[in-house]
Parts: C-alpha cells; sequence; structure tokens
C-alpha cells in the first residue's frame, strides 16, 4: 500500500525554491501545476515562464532537493510540463517582485 504524501507539506518546501530571475517563489508564480502520488513516486508537475527559460534545469534540481528532504517522500520526480502555458496571471495576488536577491550575488 502506498504512503499518503502531505502535498501542504511539499508546498511549503517549494516555497523555498525561488525563481533567480524573479526573486519569488515558485508557487506563489503559479509554476508548480501539480503534486500527485503516482504509486510510491511523489510527482511535481510545473513549468517555467518561457520555454527558452535558462533557468529550467536550476529550478529542476531545487525541486528536487526540495522533495528530497521532506519526510515521507521517498521516490519522486519533478516534471516539467508545457501545458497550460504559463502566463502571469497565473502569479498569485499581492506578490513582490525581486524580494530575495538573486543566488551567487557578489557585494
Amino acid at each position: 500500500m502506498a504512503k499518503l504524501i502531505n502535498r501542504r507539506e511539499i508546498a511549503q518546501k517549494l516555497r523555498n525554491v525561488i525563481d533567480p530571475e524573479l526573486g519569488v517563489n515558485i508557487v506563489d508564480l503559479g509554476l508548480v501545476y501539480s503534486i500527485k502520488q503516482d504509486s510510491d513516486n511523489t510527482v511535481v508537475e510545473y513549468t517555467a515562464t518561457t520555454p527558452g527559460c535558462p533557468m529550467r534545469r536550476y529550478l529542476q534540481q531545487k525541486i528536487e532537493e526540495a522533495l528530497q528532504t521532506t519526510e515521507g517522500v521517498d521516490a519522486f520526480e519533478a516534471r516539467l510540463v508545457w501545458d497550460p502555458e504559463w502566463n502571469v496571471d497565473m502569479i498569485k495576488e499581492g506578490v513582490d517582485f525581486f524580494t530575495v536577491p538573486p543566488p551567487m550575488t557578489n557585494r
């Protein structure tokens, strides 16, 4: 029998994944489309702001790191999808951009 995942806990972990170009977490940006369970596998379907987004691989790595550190999640997949196409209307109301500085800034 498959273990049930805690979607709320996973979403909270994904709020720590920041889009470095916008300085906002991927949940509030509307980039996370679903968190679901497929047998014992936890699947996060997400997108990027554009198909040519240079941060696609970075986002995937950060999502995988978040899943790896979530209790009860043993097997997982960060699945990049393009349907539906992301648009600015998917951003959570009231989001302040660039509230988190980009990674690896030289000060």
